[in-house]
């Protein structure tokens, strides 16, 4: 979410971040949901890049409750190792600066005096679920360029929504699976259980999934004119964003692939093969198969080369 959604923020949009908050009393109730996302299956592994990824993370300001800042900041870390495990050291070198919000979790478009990515989070106290969830997908606004883009009109922007959905998705379970072995420190022993029960309910949300018999690409043939006047239609770009999933799972090295998207200015304006399109001719050719998996979910794959199909994971939505 940028800052631009300041101004279309109303009551209705904070009582949905509340209601994300009450969720967790209900964690247990929902860990028989989506039983294709069990931790049964083996996930790819990376030794944590800690803080050796030269990202510096600095949680400033109150209203965080009883969170500890230096606690909070262990766990923003711990979720920038997630997506950026394999992201070059040393590739983004500004600091992200985070303050507390009461609104809906949003960075910010322009650097800061000192050339900071300025973010900020609605979660408090110790509800590190949250934290992980919403930094996530901040973060993955950072690392797909979106400051690149004109802060006023995005057509486009829905897409990035639903890909920083997925991101959060992706670090709620990896981060579940990394701290049930090894948490990083004792404050959070146990917390893995929490971490996949709030992934389990995201996933398994009713208005995640697409309609019985209905492709994607009718799915979005109905919604994709919706989604351009405003991309913060959570129930629609969440569909999107639980299919993008297994593509990110089936090779996490594939995050890298963000630092290509949105590079071209005429990007704000284009039409969603032209955005995709010019995403594919950036991304390096080792990372170019999660965006052609992305265009074949889409039924846009026409503009992938023939000799680089998009595979079987296009398949998952047909």
């Amino acid at each position: 979410m940028h800052k631009r959604q300041r101004f279309f923020f109303h009551k209705t949009r904070a009582a949905e971040w509340v209601r994300r908050g009450m969720r967790v009393p209900f964690i247990l109730a929902s860990l028989a949901c989506s039983l294709a996302w069990a931790d049964g299956a083996e996930l790819p592994q990376k030794k944590p890049a800690g803080r050796k990824l030269g990202l510096s993370i600095q949680v400033q300001g109150g209203g965080w409750g009883r969170g500890r800042k230096e606690a909070i900041e262990t766990v923003l870390h711990a979720v920038a190792d997630t997506l950026m495990a394999w992201f070059p050291p040393g590739q983004f070198r500004a600091p992200i600066v985070v303050t507390h919000t009461d609104g809906p979790p949003v960075a910010l478009y322009g650097r800061g005096s000192g050339g900071e990515y300025r973010i900020r989070l609605h979660a408090r106290d110790d509800n590190w679920h949250l934290y992980a969830y919403e930094f996530a997908h901040e973060l993955c606004h950072v690392l797909s360029n979106y400051d690149a883009q004109p802060a006023i009109q995005r057509d486009n922007q829905w897409f990035e929504e639903a890909l920083c959905e997925t991101a959060s998705l992706f670090t709620l379970r990896h981060l579940a699976q990394r701290w049930e072995a090894q948490p990083p420190g004792p404050e959070w022993v146990g917390e893995a259980g929490r971490l996949r029960g709030f992934f389990e309910l995201l996933i398994g949300e009713g208005h995640r999934m697409l309609p019985a018999e209905a492709p994607l690409a009718a799915w979005l043939r109905d919604n994709e004119a919706s989604l351009r006047r405003d991309p913060y239609l959570r129930q629609k770009n969440e569909v999107l964003a639980n299919l993008l999933l297994p593509l990110f799972e089936h090779d996490p090295e594939n995050w890298q692939a963000l630092a290509y998207l949105n590079l071209d200015p005429v990007d704000a304006r284009s039409s969603l093969r032209a955005y995709l399109s010019r995403w594919y001719a950036s991304t390096p050719p080792a990372h170019r198969a999660l965006v052609a998996g992305v265009l074949g979910l889409l039924a846009l794959d026409d503009v992938v080369p023939s000799a680089h199909p998009p595979g079987p994971l296009q398949a998952s939505a047909d």
